[in-house]
């Protein structure tokens, strides 16, 4: 085939050059092709031009560094042709040979425009697409298209109704032209920018941080939650103002033949230089990042654990599919509830709803069960996240209904709180039962002594249920009201003595518990008695105290002096009400202290030679950048000198060890250089 003028062969048009069969076209073939800045195009297949094919330089050795098929040797015409013949997906082939093929594309893309329809644009880009992959071994070859595929967008196309372009992953010094073409659409129309239109604006822009662990461990869930937070903030989407600027880009080709191009759109309004919306989407793209770090850890230490009860806890609200465990144990805390705001559950019936390897609950698996249970508004007692311990084996748990204003851990009050109700529980159990008026006594004095939420006062109920289904044992009270502080123990004995009477009569195993429990304190046990009696002149009634062996007889401590007939003339001293309440306070708060669960000291931290792929000194290391978000590098070279390592050298093991490992660097930057922690959690075993 010999002609003057070249032709442009479209995608799917064959010919033959030089004996060799050329199936897919996009070439341009000819004698003649002038090049926009000067000469023969490069791209120009000249089929005049000697071939040899006997010994064609598939290993590029006679090519130059700017190739053009006019003036490479016949040998890497042969190749270059093969490479073309046998479907231009070789992997090993010589990078020249993509990149001679790469400049006719750009040609036809950027210099003859007007005659590139939408439908061969289309196949030209996949084409392009096709060859980044294959050869994306090669920087510079897959910058070169990256940036073909950024710059190009489908003259005349409606992004508005679609789901935004894939991704460029190469990182650019601008916003992919499709991409900046589409918002600016919307932004044209006054239409809201959809969640997933706003995500792809902010993790392509240039100036935004990169995507953390979470993040991309947990795609699906981050996009679901991102867009979830974006309704929150935005409802339908963020209406964006028309900024002046227009969008264009520049793009410079591999072509030594073309030179620079500015690529236009009309006069769509750019986003490349809107800084305020962009700075809304970074920190909810952090809020979602930040509220999947709890799942993210978890996957990489359970990798198979996606889609399990356990994990789906550690989910935010409505993010992520259910499970069939997760539904079971909703539906059994749903059925125990059904005519009662709390019930008392055996800790094997809890067990066998969830699945553990050694078939008992540890501090994790409770904490797991507890945010599970959170989520349909069901709670549980005791629950190590409002200082309850691990439920034992042989024991009981506590389900109860939540507040609406239901929080993921105890206010400052909380605590205190439940210390009251565990002593007052265990004093009023002294007899063997609780009466009505015992428990409301007990809820009444503590509502009254503390700013608790109505989620907080269903919690203390529960807890209240706990202690007279587990009640601890003389003993173990005796043991924790003996290290009360010796200003607390008369507030304590007198509420110890209002619990007591708060029913109206006590009985004398009441009594007798009173002063064991008093002698624990160091409190004279002879002045039970006349503490309970103190209480009596407040009561409405007499109070009874039931004589020992005789348990119909009662003896009555005298009823108090009506209100009508006390003296009269006193008003309500506010200043002293308030001074009780603190002190109630104030000797709750060492209670809490006082009754805290026993919590087992936490594991050591893991050896330095823990970590996979580091030596010692380099683990070490690891551990020291691990404190910190950020570091001077002036400060990092003294300490890297004190484990005997040079920085560069300790820096680079390092993150090679991440990728091995996570596939994600632990440290980035040159001075400061910035700390990833979730890589180092996830390099630990």
């Amino acid at each position: 085939m010999t002609t003057e003028a070249a032709r442009w062969f479209p995608p799917g048009e064959p010919v033959n050059i030089g004996g060799k069969a050329l199936p897919d076209g996009m070439l341009y073939i000819g004698r003649s092709l002038p090049a926009p800045r000067g000469g023969t195009d490069p791209a120009l297949v000249d089929p005049t031009l000697k071939i040899d094919h006997r010994r064609p330089d598939h290993a590029g050795e006679t090519m130059g560094y700017w190739p053009s098929y006019t003036e490479i040797s016949p040998r890497a015409r042969g190749a270059y042709l093969h490479w073309l013949a046998s479907g231009r997906r070789d992997p090993h082939a010589y990078i020249g040979y993509p990149f001679l093929f790469l400049y006719g594309i750009e040609r036809r893309l950027f210099v003859d425009t007007e005659h590139c329809g939408r439908e061969e644009r289309a196949a030209l880009l996949a084409e392009v697409q096709r060859l980044n992959r294959v050869y994306a071994g090669n920087r510079s070859f897959a910058g070169y298209t990256g940036r073909l595929l950024a710059a190009v967008v489908e003259p005349g196309g409606d992004w508005i109704g679609r789901p935004p372009p894939e991704p460029v992953t190469e990182w650019s010094f601008e916003i992919p032209m499709d991409l900046r073409v589409g918002l600016g659409q919307h932004i044209a129309a006054n239409v809201p920018l959809p969640a997933e239109w706003a995500l792809a604006w902010c993790i392509a822009h240039p100036d935004t941080r990169r995507l953390r662990t979470p993040a991309t461990r947990c795609p699906e869930e981050f996009t679901a939650l991102f867009a979830r937070l974006y309704r929150r903030d935005h409802g339908e989407g963020m209406v964006l103002k028309r900024p002046k600027r227009t969008i264009t880009t520049t793009y410079r080709p591999a072509s030594a033949g073309i030179g620079e191009v500015v690529v236009g759109v009309g006069d769509l309004p750019d986003v490349s230089g809107l800084k305020a919306p962009l700075t809304r989407l970074e920190a909810l793209v952090e809020e979602a990042t930040d509220a999947l770090d709890a799942y993210s850890r978890y996957l990489g230490r359970n990798p198979a654990a996606r889609g399990t009860a356990a994990a789906l806890a550690l989910l935010p609200d409505g993010v992520g599919p259910t499970s069939a465990d997760a539904e079971a144990l909703w539906a059994w805390a749903q059925a125990r509830l059904a005519e009662a705001p709390n019930a008392v559950v055996s800790t094997a019936d809890l067990v066998a709803r969830w699945p553990t390897a050694s078939g008992k609950l540890g501090k994790a698996d409770v904490a797991l069960i507890a945010r599970l249970l959170d989520k349909r508004g069901f709670g549980i007692e005791p629950d190590v996240r409002f200082g309850g311990s691990t439920p034992a084996a042989g024991g009981q748990v506590v389900l109860f209904r939540r507040g609406d204003d239901a929080a993921a851990a105890p206010s400052a009050e909380y605590l205190p709180a439940q210390a009251v109700i565990t002593l007052g529980a265990a004093v009023a159990l002294a007899d063997g039962t609780v009466s009505a008026p015992e428990r409301r006594r007990l809820r009444d004095h503590v509502t009254s002594a503390f700013d608790l939420s109505h989620d907080e006062v269903l919690r203390l109920d529960a807890h209240a249920s706990l202690i007279m289904a587990n009640p601890p044992t003389p003993a173990a009270l005796k043991r924790k009201l003996a290290a009360v502080p010796a200003e607390d123990r008369g507030a304590i004995a007198d509420l110890l003595a209002d619990i007591a009477a708060s029913d109206g009569e006590v009985s004398v195993h009441e009594i007798r518990t009173l002063e064991r429990l008093y002698t624990a304190l160091g409190a004279d046990p002879g002045e039970v008695y006349s503490r309970v009696h103190g209480k009596a002149t407040a009561a409405s009634e007499p109070v009874a105290v039931r004589v020992a062996g005789e348990p119909v007889a009662r003896v009555p401590i005298p009823k108090a002096v009506s209100r009508a007939q006390a003296p009269t003339g006193v008003g309500l001293d506010l200043a002293v009400l308030a001074r009780k309440r603190a002190e109630s306070q104030r000797v709750a708060a060492h209670l809490a202290e006082i009754f805290a669960e026993e919590e087992q000291a936490p594991p050591p931290p893991p050896a330095a030679t823990a970590v996979a792929g580091l030596d010692a000194a380099h683990s070490a290391f690891l551990a020291l950048l691990d404190t910190r978000d950020e570091w001077d590098r002036a400060e990092l070279e003294a300490r890297a000198d004190e484990l005997g390592l040079l920085l560069d050298g300790a820096l680079d093991t390092i993150n090679e060890a991440a990728f091995d490992s996570v596939d994600a660097p632990f440290w980035e930057g040159s001075d400061p250089i910035l700390i990833n922690h979730d890589v180092a959690e996830d390099m630990r075993p």
